[in-house]
């Protein structure tokens, strides 16, 4: 009987609601993909990045901003030498007002497994101290 009432109220919500959900899909959609394009974008240079300082003497990576859109500088040594993506923006104006502090070696930068699992570690601790908190 249970399963009858909640095929009974899919049927009902849906006829009721699946109409402004399918226009709102077609909607969302471009966005969405424009989003997800745009993210994948900035991994692939951040990667290509990191892969050009590794095969660098002392290579090194920079995150900036230009234009409000990430931009990974790329060192070796002291002397920028490329960024990745290309902007039509000269390196050293580019990093002119830059924290050199915050660069990055590429083999410090943590694989994307380790990330996960840190960021796993970190959500398992915080339901764990809920947990607590209502015993």
């Amino acid at each position: 009987m249970a399963a009858g009432k909640i095929v009974g109220y899919a049927v009902k919500y849906g006829v009721k609601y699946g109409p402004h959900l399918v226009v709102a899909a077609k909607a969302l959609k471009e966005p969405a993909t424009a989003y997800a394009q745009a993210k994948l974008a900035e991994q692939r240079e951040r990667k290509a990045a990191l892969a050009e300082a590794a095969t660098l003497q002392a290579g090194t990576v920079l995150k900036v901003f230009h234009d409000t859109h990430p931009v990974w500088v790329v060192y070796a040594g002291e002397d920028p030498v490329s960024a990745h993506p290309a902007v039509p923006v000269p390196l050293a104006t580019l990093v002119e007002r830059a924290d050199l502090t915050q660069r990055m070696r590429p083999e410090d930068v943590p694989a994307v497994k380790d990330r996960v699992v840190a960021g796993n570690d970190t959500a398992t601790a915080k339901a764990r101290k809920v947990v607590k908190r209502d015993r």
